[in-house]
This record gives C-alpha cells, sequence and structure tokens, in this order.
C-alpha cells in the first residue's frame, strides 16, 4: 500500500530533548562534569557559541550569563525556559 509513497525525509533513533525544548548547558552536581545536551535537532545551528560560552564555564569554573537560563537545576526548581525563547527557528 506505501509502495508509491515518496519520503523526504525519515528519521530513526532519540532525539536528546528536554521537557522545555531547551538545552542543558554548564555546571552538574558532579565535581568537573560538565553538560552541554538536549539540543533536540537544533543544536548543530548554536554549536559556534555553545562552544565558546562551554569552553568559557570550564576554564573559569562558573558558567557565564547566558548560560544562566539553560542550568540543569532549572528542572528542580520548575523554572524552564519558555518554548519561544528556547526555539531557534524562524518565528
Amino acid at each position: 500500500m506505501l509502495g508509491e509513497v515518496k519520503i523526504l525525509r525519515q528519521w530513526a533513533g532519540m532525539a536528546d530533548m528536554t521537557p522545555d525544548f531547551s538545552p542543558i548547558m554548564g555546571l552538574t552536581p558532579v565535581e568537573n562534569y560538565y553538560i552541554d545536551s538536549g539540543w533536540g535537532t537544533w543544536g548543530f545551528k548554536a554549536t559556534p557559541v555553545s562552544g565558546k560560552r562551554m569552553a568559557e564555564t570550564v576554564a573559569t569554573g562558573e558558567p557565564p550569563e547566558l548560560l544562566q537560563p539553560f542550568r540543569l537545576d532549572r528542572f528542580y526548581d520548575f523554572d524552564q525556559v519558555g518554548e519561544k525563547g528556547a526555539a531557534s527557528v524562524g518565528h
């Protein structure tokens, strides 16, 4: 029945996405363990700035202000990023 269907794109596997569709970036409770994940399918667009800011975090031991909304503990506090601020897609 689907033999003639044209497929433009397919996806197999997991996409690392968070409940608020924003990445998790910065420090973790584990000493010297940093995290930069949860970008879903849009992460490649932010690679230059996220790499620079994560390098700054590792070098100084403190995440820069730009990364504060994306901290891991926002899920403990229910202080999630709004989806319009989180998406790197056109509005």
